[in-house]
């Protein structure tokens, strides 16, 4: 079973060094797990991620999408998918000097979260006999 208390938990591990949020979602940008100061943070986060993410991926069906860097006027977004799902990382203008630390931590937290989330997804999808 998925217990999104202790993703988010992993989740809130990244919040520092310019980090203000993280999260995981649904490929249609339905919050599963986040750490962020507020719902509404997290939500608008998550719709603008997903829609970003799932738009150039339609685009560019023959290329293989493994993560975006998106410069926003106020921050950085680092997108990639973790099995099924997406994962986003919000960072602030000091995230914005030192890119590679929002990658590193987005694929630290990628690799931590992986299989569990392909565990849950193919379970979830499964037919019972």
């Amino acid at each position: 079973m998925l217990k999104p208390k202790v993703i988010s938990q992993a989740l809130r591990q990244t919040l520092n060094n310019g980090v203000k949020a993280a999260m995981i979602m649904t490929s249609e940008g339905s919050l599963v797990s986040f750490a962020a100061d507020t719902d509404k943070e997290a939500t608008t986060y998550a719709a603008i991620s997903a829609n970003i993410w799932n738009t150039y991926k339609k685009k560019n069906k023959y290329t293989e999408l493994k993560y975006q860097v998106l410069h926003c006027e106020e921050g950085i977004l680092y997108v990639t998918n973790v099995g099924s799902m997406i994962l986003c990382l919000v960072g602030n203008h000091q995230a914005m000097e030192d890119v590679g630390i929002l990658k590193a931590k987005g694929e630290a937290i990628k690799n931590h979260l992986e299989e569990p989330l392909i565990q849950f997804a193919a379970s979830e999808f499964s037919i019972p006999p």
